[in-house]
């Protein structure tokens, strides 16, 4: 990624971390948790989704690649050995260190700012996640590649689909807060992976979104 984009995208999400953590902690009114259900269910159900992929017992260690709040991690920690979340917004990895306190699994995630092409890890993971991510990912060859590298069994993703009522409103709001955002085909799905050098064993739409499972 070029140096400009990752610092728009992570000054978004700095300002937005916790109104963004709400959907899923529902701390917020009536009618707003009605919202969620109705518009953003495909968000709950990508979360549904990620968990079921990595409940093979095969798959002990997870990294998650803009973990955000830690809503993957927390509950992936109570089943599995290592978990490992990033993200370059620091509001939002100290909105994950309290909720792993909080959930008492913090002694299993080990949280880091930071960002994901820029780390060097010492050791793979037996399946990596990027959920939400490649919205704002304009080089992705290159990060899918990193994951491939780093992934032992499954590398799982979101993308967001080209084709969908959300994609003007939402292009729209994003880029006036300064964080540009990109869609996808199921074709450009595949063949990004394709280049990356990864084998796309599912590909699922759920609502507005891909949901993608690979294998190195």
């Amino acid at each position: 990624m070029n140096s400009v984009q990752p610092a728009k995208v992570k000054g978004y999400w700095e300002k937005v971390a916790k109104d963004f953590d709400t959907i899923y902690s529902g701390e917020k009114s009536s009618f707003n948790r009605w919202l969620d259900r109705v518009f953003r269910k495909d968000m709950y159900d990508r979360l549904r989704l990620t968990l079921e992929e990595c409940s093979d017992d095969n798959v002990q260690s997870v990294l998650d690649v803009g973990t955000g709040s830690g809503r993957f991690c927390v509950p992936l920690a109570k089943q599995k050995e290592k978990i490992v979340g990033i993200d370059f917004s620091a509001p939002m990895i100290e909105l994950a260190k309290r909720h792993s306190r909080e959930s008492g699994v913090e002694d299993r995630c080990d949280f880091h700012v930071g960002d994901f092409m820029e780390i060097d890890f010492d050791s793979t993971f037996d399946a990596i996640l990027a959920i939400g991510v490649f919205d704002y990912v304009n080089n992705q060859v290159p990060f899918l590649k990193k994951m491939g590298q780093l992934a032992d069994r499954k590398i799982v993703t979101t993308w967001p689909v080209l084709w969908s009522w959300r994609v003007l409103p939402r292009w729209v709001r994003l880029n006036l807060s300064g964080c540009p955002v990109y869609f996808y085909t199921a074709n450009k799905v595949r063949k990004l992976h394709e280049e990356a050098g990864l084998k796309v064993s599912r590909v699922q739409r759920v609502g507005k979104i891909y949901f993608v499972v690979a294998n190195p």
